[in-house]
């Protein structure tokens, strides 16, 4: 008799969504279940299987592992063995896994073994390298499931099939061992807005997050205007703390005001000119980032490739290994950076009323700011129309994060054009020193979570927004508003139903204390006599009820003479 082909099955449920900064403290549950399935042999090279089969699965261990892959022209191929870890899902010892065959039925059995495994919060979310026209995709950091079983027939026996006639044995092995096909998990990473009541206080109500207030003021100088001079000028920029990838605008607030300047250095100071650039630089690396494998437990160098092969590889390694015979150095980096603003929008505004620059006799109160506000647009896809005729990669927005292979940062870069009157007396305007002030604020771009997947993005939300046309001339220098509400309130679609764990609970598990407890229920004052008892209706009924049917029988009647 031969025995059964034992296959194995890995399903996960669902995909691993992970909330805030990446944590080692915390950890995300992956749920699923291991197949084992038992097919009888088809083939004629093998005997029929016994009328009763009994296989002693002795184990049954699950492995995690995720990688991280990176293929570029600058830097070649570089991979990275991100986290492997298993457990042992037979926890209380062997167990017999039989049926009993029928001559007529062939129909595999299966047996589903549930498993629950710990996922480190730290890990960084799946992404991929997308082909134009979505053609196909090719795995960045990625992450797959694996079972291997160990069992044994608990009734060997001798075969006598032709298989064994053919190869010269009849004995089969005691103990075997079979794997399951890797299961791909995507692992999600989202951040979570805040309540609405909560942005009362942001400079953007509306927006999603809250604000973040940058301070700056201009240290030394190597232009002809006065360095005592640019030292008094005070500069606060205001930018959301968060920015969604698929909002399509996020909000900038500055202002700035001379300060202790006389009337006379306030009147020689102008700003004519002020000009807003976004952009992103990828830094990718042909091997694991020192950085990264000190701040988090990734497998030892002796794990890594190529001591330790990865299981898989992207499909487009090989070809383009032997395209362009690449010689790269073991730790080649390369830095790109692109500019996320639209090509249409302006290279620079011109402030009205400019030519007054801050001879008013308002800016002698500390409290006169000239206050700019503008709604900076980006875009999605990064790549203009040649280059998305290409067969290439897409050069697409990223969140912003730290990986083990590709690091993604965005910065928003604000330049105002001072000019400052060196000459005196009746030669006013002859002598004109110009310099350009450039602030570099950082940009945090983020994904946001959907709770129910009928729901729109807040792409489609925003699709319905008013946009106006960007003004070619100039713009006010007091609170401009250049696009109506850039963004939905964050009550839909993005409420969650319930907050992560870490935002309730300490990571010992001790309660969080709410930052804005709801207040303790009081009963109003108006409220508080007792309402009057409603009135009492009497209804009368009859004394006596004739039954509409009777199930007795009728009394008889007896005639007397």
């Amino acid at each position: 008799m031969t025995p059964c082909k034992l296959d194995l099955d890995v399903l996960p449920l669902d995909s691993v969504d992970m909330y805030g900064e990446p944590d080692r403290n915390s950890a995300y549950s992956l749920a699923g279940h291991v197949e084992v399935k038992l097919t009888p042999p088809t083939s004629p090279l093998y005997d029929p299987p016994a009328s009763e089969e009994c296989l002693l699965l002795e184990s049954l261990v699950l492995t995690f592992e995720g990688q991280s892959e990176l293929l570029s022209p600058e830097t070649g191929y570089g991979a990275c063995r991100i986290i492997e870890f298993s457990q042992e899902l037979l926890q209380n010892g062997p167990v017999e896994v039989g049926h009993f065959w029928d001559e007529n039925l062939r129909d595999p059995q299966r047996w589903l073994v549930t498993f629950n495994l710990a996922v480190p919060g730290w890990l960084p979310p799946s992404c991929f390298t997308t082909f134009v026209n979505g053609s196909r995709k090719e795995p960045e950091v990625s992450y797959r499931l694996s079972a291997k079983a160990t069992y044994r027939d608990v009734r060997p026996g001798s075969s006598k099939s032709l298989r064994s006639m053919c190869y010269g044995y009849s004995k089969l092995p005691s103990t075997q061992t079979t794997t399951s096909p890797l299961a791909t998990v995507k692992i999600n990473r989202f951040a979570i807005p805040p309540p609405s009541h909560a942005l009362t206080t942001s400079e953007f109500p509306q927006y999603p997050f809250h604000s973040v207030e940058y301070a700056g003021s201009i240290k030394g100088s190597s232009s002809k205007i006065p360095a005592d001079v640019l030292s008094k000028l005070r500069v606060l920029a205001y930018l959301p703390e968060h920015i969604p990838t698929d909002c399509e605008s996020f909000p900038l607030f500055i202002r700035l005001r001379p300060e202790d300047l006389s009337v006379d250095e306030r009147k020689r100071l102008l700003l004519p000119k002020l000009s807003v650039t976004a952009s992103q630089t990828e830094i990718m690396r042909s091997s694991l980032s020192t950085k990264y494998a000190e701040r988090w437990p990734v497998p030892s160098p002796s794990e890594q490739p190529p001591r330790r092969p990865l299981q898989t590889r992207r499909r487009d390694v090989r070809d383009f290994e032997c395209a362009l015979m690449l010689t790269t150095s073991e730790n080649a980096a390369s830095k790109t950076t692109y500019s996320i603003i639209p090509c249409e929008y302006p290279e620079h505004f011109t402030l009205s009323g400019a030519e007054d620059g801050f001879a008013a006799a308002a800016f002698a109160d500390p409290s006169t700011w000239v206050q700019m506000r503008l709604d900076v647009p980006f875009c999605r896809i990064l790549d203009d129309e040649k280059q998305q005729r290409d067969r290439g990669p897409v050069r697409h927005l990223r969140p912003t994060e730290s990986g083990p292979l590709l690091s993604v940062f965005h910065t928003l870069d604000v330049a105002l054009t001072c000019t400052y009157d060196l000459s005196t007396g009746a030669e006013m305007g002859v002598d004109v020193a110009t310099e350009e002030l450039r602030l570099t604020l950082p940009l945090s771009f983020v994904r946001l979570p959907r709770t129910d997947a009928r729901l729109p993005l807040a792409s489609s939300l925003l699709a319905a927004a008013p946009i106006r046309s960007y003004p070619d001339a100039s713009i006010n220098g007091v609170a401009v508003e250049m696009r109506d509400a850039a963004f939905q309130p964050a009550s839909l679609p993005y409420a969650q139903a319930l907050p992560a764990y870490n935002q309730l609970f300490h990571p010992n598990g001790m309660l969080r204390e709410d930052p804005t407890p709801l207040p303790r229920y009081t009963r109003d004052p108006k409220d508080a006599e007792d309402p009057p008892l409603p009135p009492v209706v009497c209804k009368q009924t009859p004394s006596t009820k004739l039954p509409l049917s009777s199930t007795t029988a009728p009394p008889e009647l007896t005639l007397s003479a």
